[in-house]
């Protein structure tokens, strides 16, 4: 199998069949969009600007005041952190072949006994605590923190979600992941990817009609 992430896994659950195309075959390319590209400028504007103290653009400075509360906090500050796990839960570089997991954290600091995790969001607010959770556990497997707050920034609306995790809950939150990536293994151990048709499959998904039935182009309204 494959190492797994969130938006992966997202995407299997969302429809296998997806999944194998995006991920195993490669026939759906990854394509930029206009949301895309500007949620790239904002997080490497972000980044810049709390590592580096580099100067935003205008529109992103409005954001900045997330960052500054960040890097208020006592512990170490990191920005862009990669984690990476083995099957056994054991850190390990990011491309280490070895790895079952990765996620890229966008900002977070490390204190003695806690740590924080956050996750800026350009787009609408759709809250997923899957996400939060993984951070959560990212953490307390690389760092000897008892607790965790996570966080998403919806830096368009101005609010946040937040969701605190601590080490004793870390059991359960990878029994919830070996539950979720069980699904993914028996794909690949059959070879099985079923599709999952849903508003998707009408022209926002790449797989187009030579590669799933379920596929039509995308309604003009």
């Amino acid at each position: 199998m494959r190492t797994w992430s969130f938006s992966s896994l997202n995407t299997y659950y969302n429809c296998p069949r997806q999944y194998d195309l995006q991920y195993n075959k490669k026939v759906i390319p990854y394509q930029e969009t206009e949301a895309t590209l500007y949620g790239s400028r904002v997080h490497l504007a972000l980044e810049e600007y709390g590592r580096d103290g580099k100067p935003v653009p205008d529109d992103c400075k409005p954001f900045t005041k997330y960052v500054d509360k960040i890097l208020k906090l006592d512990g170490e500050p990191f920005f862009e952190k990669e984690f990476a796990l083995t099957r056994n839960l054991e850190p390990c570089d990011f491309k280490d072949s070895a790895a079952w997991c990765r996620g890229i954290v966008d900002i977070g600091s490390v204190g003695t006994d806690r740590a924080l995790c956050a996750d800026w969001k350009t787009g609408k607010v759709r809250p997923d605590s899957d996400q939060l959770k993984l951070f959560a556990g990212f953490a307390m497997q690389h760092y000897p923190v008892d607790k965790v707050r996570t966080s998403y920034v919806w830096l368009k609306f101005g609010g946040m979600t937040t969701e605190t995790y601590t080490r004793d809950e870390l059991p359960k939150i990878w029994e919830h992941f070996f539950t979720k990536t069980r699904k993914l293994e028996l794909s690949y151990e059959k070879d099985k990817w079923v599709p999952k048709p849903s508003g998707l499959c009408q022209g926002y998904c790449g797989a187009g009609r030579e590669h799933c039935e379920f596929w039509s182009p995308r309604r003009i309204k």
